[in-house]
């Protein structure tokens, strides 16, 4: 099976090479833990190796994400005006379509944009995709709803051979009986350890599920640098 790189320091060692082609990995974990991060490693590593990728936001500003990919030294900009990256933000889509709808009396949920109708119009020459927030989705659904779009969205990608990597927040994932962790390929969970005597904070990675490649079963440490993820050491699962 082809892997592509994930564009993280020592991430590519523990998974055989990296993400497995045409596949679809979840990265969940609490706030400020480095999911983004990771999607933004992914997305210029897969741009500078030439492919052509999306980005899909659900939550975060456009600018916010771009700002903080240039303060990483992982800059997006050159590949959107190339046309070479495209970032879809719903978030902003949403709340531009509720400005313009406003006066009419109708609420957010009028309002709310289809995912699943973006993607199946996508190119087919799309390579990669990061979702971020998917955990967006469990809302306004109920667990069956959630697990039903959340299956059809994976399917299309699926289909077009995208490698997919979606970001989904802990709580949403813990809130829908962690269903997503079943429904992909490969699962990655991102844990910080806090020790409230020293002060300090300690930030794990663990592949807990990795179809047809071997993974390490353990705990790596990693730290969020000046210039992203950088995966330091390991330790055995207990």
């Amino acid at each position: 099976m082809e892997n592509l790189p994930t564009g993280v320091e020592g991430l590519d060692l523990l998974m055989d090479g990296g993400y497995p082609r045409g596949k679809s990995i979840l990265v969940t974990g609490p706030p400020g833990s480095g999911k983004t991060i990771l999607g933004l490693h992914f997305l210029h590593r897969s741009c500078q190796d030439g492919r052509k990728c999306i980005l899909v936001l659900t939550r975060e500003l456009t600018e916010d994400v771009l700002t903080q990919a240039h303060s990483l030294g992982i800059g997006l900009d050159p590949f959107i005006e190339s046309g070479q990256l495209n970032i879809r933000n719903i978030f902003e889509d949403k709340i531009n379509k509720i400005k313009s709808v406003s006066k009419f009396g109708k609420g957010l949920c009028a309002v709310d944009t289809d995912i699943i109708e973006y993607l199946s119009s996508m190119s087919t020459e799309v390579d990669v995709v990061v979702i971020d927030n998917i955990g967006v989705m469990a809302i306004n659904h109920d667990i069956r709803e959630f697990a039903d779009e959340f299956s059809s969205i994976s399917i299309i990608l699926l289909k077009n051979g995208c490698t997919s990597l979606f970001v989904m927040d802990e709580d949403s994932y813990n809130t829908t009986q962690r269903l997503t962790g079943y429904m992909v390929f490969g699962l990655m969970r991102l844990i910080t350890q806090e020790n409230f005597i020293s002060g300090k904070t300690k930030q794990y990675l663990y592949i807990e599920k990795m179809r047809n490649t071997p993974v390490p079963v353990k705990y790596s440490l990693f730290d969020i640098t000046s210039q992203g993820i950088r995966v330091i050491s390991g330790m055995k699962s207990p």
